[in-house]
């Protein structure tokens, strides 16, 4: 079956992360065929709304499958951290809504994808969050880190980078993350879906290209250099050969 399932549901383009025994963690070819479907949302104007969901129940999207990262060294991340942000940029330039359905954990790049989302509705057990300073010791991109903050602030983004913990749903509704809680996140996003089909297309393509060239304009920072520096580190390939085996990695910040 495939890790992805790109599906049309009369105007609603539906997208499944469908990995759920990695809690959907994304590979390469994830990412590729999330920026496919934005590809037909966008050349098929039967597409009304695109909806993004995790399988499972158990996560939305837990991050990037660290089987991926095998071989990395410093410009290896770099290009790698360039693939997420023109996956990421497509999608916010999509010209229909996208709702992101959140059901589990959404950490890593699983809270980029939902960033990139206009509305998110997410079930109460769901977690939010970058646990990487925990977890493979590697870094986020400068736009990644600019996206986060437009939605979450700089406190709360530093806070969630430095304590590495992850805000519940009720505290991702209180940052503005959030836009809806619910039991039956599938019922309440149906609900999200039915009213937007009755509003008017263009103000609504109007209004999300205006917002994101806003976004864009306020610009982000050259930092492949630190990239480089993290990726290329003995701390990452530690953390990453950790997580693989499921113990705790020994930092020591080189």
């Amino acid at each position: 079956m495939s890790e992805l399932l790109i599906e049309l549901d009369g105007p609603v383009l539906r997208v499944t992360f469908n990995r759920p025994e990695a809690r959907n963690a994304m590979t390469f070819g994830m990412y590729e065929g999330l920026v496919e479907a934005c590809e037909r949302a966008d050349a098929d104007d039967a597409v009304r709304v695109v909806v993004l969901r995790g399988a499972g129940g158990a996560a939305f999207v837990a991050g990037t499958d660290i089987r991926q990262f095998a071989g990395f060294d410093g410009p290896r991340g770099v290009a790698y951290e360039e693939e997420i942000d023109a996956t990421i940029g497509r999608l916010l330039a999509v010209r229909v809504p996208v709702v992101a359905a959140i059901d589990g954990f959404c950490i890593g790049g699983g809270l980029a994808i939902a960033a990139a989302a206009d509305v998110r509705v997410a079930h109460p057990g769901s977690r939010f969050g970058y646990p990487i300073a925990r977890t493979l010791g590697n870094t986020l991109s400068a736009a990644s880190y600019a996206l986060t903050m437009r939605h979450f602030g700089h406190a709360r983004t530093i806070d969630m980078i430095l304590t590495a913990r992850l805000l519940d749903a009720e505290q991702a509704r209180e940052a503005g993350f959030v836009s809806r809680i619910a039991e039956d996140v599938t019922a309440e996003t149906a609900s999200v879906v039915e009213r937007i089909l009755g509003h008017a297309p263009l103000t609504m393509a109007a209004g999300k290209e205006i917002l994101r060239r806003l976004h864009a304009a306020a610009g982000t920072v050259d930092a492949d250099d630190v990239i480089a520096q993290v990726y290329g580190s003995a701390d990452f390939a530690a953390g990453a050969a950790a997580f693989t085996t499921k113990t705790t990695p020994t930092w020591s910040g080189q």
